[in-house]
């Protein structure tokens, strides 16, 4: 069935014929109105494509097509960047106060009271840097408009590589100093 024969009623003028005609110079006509030279050019009309050779659910992209408008980018986005870095911030202030704790009420007779503190102290700070790092590599990426996606796939997986080491540091340590 065609497209057109939906429509009971017959168009009157040229203009009524190819209502897109002016409207878009891409999607005009390139040859006279209602000719077979018009067939196959992948022409709209009221949302409806007029190509026949082409399959009926065949979704067109504009991929391809370059974007004309600016990306508007949500304030959101940055937001929610934000919170992420304040996220990492909190862990990394966590381990810090704890790894001073320790430090502070470690006994002073026992030499490696304190070192189970040293040792949390430095990821504490690597911690810091990366929040800090991807902070702001992600704040450039969405202030340029860069295509996502903005994740991390590798940094929260060394810094838990870290984390596990330090721990097993510290029982290592306590092993030790408990000796045999």
């Amino acid at each position: 069935m065609n497209v057109r024969s939906l429509f009971a009623t017959a168009p009157a003028s040229p203009a009524e014929r190819e209502p897109l005609a002016a409207a878009d110079p891409e999607t005009a006509p390139r040859g006279p109105p209602n000719s077979t030279s018009n067939r196959g050019l992948g022409r709209r009309c009221g949302g409806v494509e007029l190509c026949p050779s082409r399959p009926r659910n065949t979704a067109v992209s504009n991929a391809d097509k370059p974007r004309k408008a600016p990306v508007k980018v949500d304030p959101k986005v940055f937001f929610a960047n934000e919170r992420t870095f304040l996220a990492w911030l909190h862990m990394a202030l966590v381990l810090g106060g704890i790894s001073i704790g320790i430090i502070a009420f470690s006994d002073k007779h026992a030499p490696w009271s304190a070192a189970y503190g040293f040792v949390l102290l430095p990821v504490a700070i690597a911690f810091v840097v990366y929040a800090l790092r991807q902070y702001y590599a992600r704040a450039r990426a969405i202030r340029a408009r860069e295509p996502g996606p903005y994740e991390d796939r590798t940094g929260p997986y060394a810094l838990g590589m870290i984390l596990i080491l330090a721990t097993v540091t510290n029982v290592v340590i306590h092993f030790a100093a408990a000796g045999p």
